[in-house]
């Protein structure tokens, strides 16, 4: 049962008819695309991947959820040291 602060209205919702991003398989979102459109990869993402920037220039951090042959593209591509990767 939900309550509503607003109007002071109870309604039942039923959770697993909630649509949820944990719920479907998460894609992986590596850009195999060119430099005029965005493609994902579009494969099953097995990782949640940090990017950090090492060059000293303060660039942001980034994260992204991979696939593994995706993040052993971008291992080879970054090195190691700025790649922290964790298990979906």
């Amino acid at each position: 049962m939900v309550r509503s602060a607003e109007a002071d209205i109870e309604s039942i919702v039923d959770l697993g008819e909630l649509a949820g991003i944990d719920r479907e398989p998460q894609r992986c979102e590596c850009d195999h695309g060119d430099e005029t459109a965005y493609a994902p990869c579009g494969r099953r993402a097995k990782w949640r991947v940090t990017i950090d920037c090492v060059c000293g220039e303060g660039h942001p951090r980034r994260v992204e959820l991979l696939c593994s042959r995706c993040l052993r593209t971008v291992r080879q591509e970054y090195g190691r040291e700025a790649i922290t990767a964790r298990r979906l």
